[in-house]
């Protein structure tokens, strides 16, 4: 019984391993995040300046502190400048769409009246009770849309009273970052000591592997972001659509969501200019929408396996088994579980692959 039990001892000891490992992402990613995220993002621009840093303290001898506060303003005037032109264009376009949007939704209305008023030899011929039927869901629907259309205006109107609660976020993370950039080897040296020699070799690969995973699956994300805005933006502008670069920012954005994608924007822009009578505009539209999604679809797979290391064929095919058995979700946690699999096989907490 004894040998038995020694036999799977190293078995047991690796799923508890797994388990614990699986509880702390979800702890992490779940509850822990929203209180510590200003110190992550600290430490992940600390991590992106700190070349920055040793080169102004090599070349140009000055002390840490120095350096540190020279870069970091450099950083946050160059961010900043960026949120500003970008932020303002933004903020005035919101401002402006929260005053028209009660109009649109009028008009919208009045479009969708005339239309089931034109529509109705559809279905006057139909038995009254489904012809009733039909025109109650029509107008119900149109209910709904004024509902949802007042409850995005105070969204709106949300995002714009928490401005300063950003304000108080942007503060804190720049001092922690400050702190974390002149402190890091300090940092880093305090939680080594507190590490056992025997965890340590281990935790590092998986540190290594999973990090550069983890951010290039964000700077892969961040890269298609960056190519729908600029495709919606060119494309919104040619077009001569009013909030041209809102909208694209919205959407460059809620593409990085697979269960919603750029058709939570497109397709509604293309039903409002369709209703409204303006149909090349629609159609405008539904081409842009179409050259995005292609585009999308060839460079998602490329991108994303090039960033994460791992061969396109097997992003792809990771991105599909894991759409079939999680749905949209799975397009993210596809890549991601297979990478994870090949970090755990290297700290051979599971078997490897036979070599030839």
């Amino acid at each position: 019984m004894n040998e038995h039990f020694e036999k799977y001892l190293p078995i047991f000891f690796r799923i508890f391993m797994l388990c614990l490992l699986a509880i702390g992402a979800y702890f992490l990613c779940t509850t822990l995040i929203q209180y510590t995220l200003p110190f992550i993002l600290g430490w992940l621009i600390a991590s992106m300046i700190e070349p920055v840093i040793n080169f102004l303290t090599d070349r140009f001898k000055l002390s840490r502190n120095i350096a540190t506060f020279i870069v970091i303003t450099g950083f946050v005037i160059l961010i900043g400048s960026i949120i500003v032109l970008i932020g303002g264009i933004i903020i005035m376009e919101l401002t402006a769409l929260s005053i028209q949007l009660p109009e649109y939704s009028k008009r919208i209305y009045a479009y969708s009246k005339d239309l089931a008023e034109q529509m109705e030899f559809f279905y006057i011929n139909l038995p009254s009770d489904i012809a009733l039927s039909i025109l109650k869901g029509f107008y119900t629907l149109l209910d709904n849309f004024t509902y949802f259309t007042g409850k995005f205006i105070s969204s709106l109107l949300g995002f714009l009273s928490g401005v300063p609660n950003f304000l108080l976020f942007l503060v804190i993370t720049i001092i922690a970052t400050f702190f974390i950039a002149r402190d890091k080897r300090q940092i880093k040296n305090f939680f080594i000591a507190h590490i056992p020699r025997s965890s340590l070799y281990k935790g590092r690969i998986l540190k290594q592997d999973l990090w550069s995973a983890l951010m290039g699956y964000v700077k892969a994300q961040v890269i298609l972001m960056f190519i729908t805005f600029v495709e919606s933006s060119i494309g919104l502008i040619i077009i001569g659509l009013d909030y041209a670069v809102l909208i694209a920012l919205i959407a460059s954005i809620i593409d990085a969501l697979p269960i919603l994608g750029t058709g939570f924007v497109y397709i509604p822009l293309i039903l409002f200019h369709g209703l409204s009578g303006h149909y090349d505009t629609a159609i405008h539209i539904s081409i842009l929408y179409g050259i995005i999604i292609v585009i999308r679809q060839v460079l998602e797979p490329k991108i994303l396996g090039k960033a994460i290391g791992l061969y396109p064929l097997v992003t792809l095919f990771s991105m599909y088994v894991g759409l079939k058995l999680l749905g949209i979700w799975g397009l993210i946690m596809g890549p991601i579980t297979v990478i994870i699999f090949i970090t755990l096989q290297k700290i051979n907490l599971i078997p490897t692959w036979k070599q030839k």
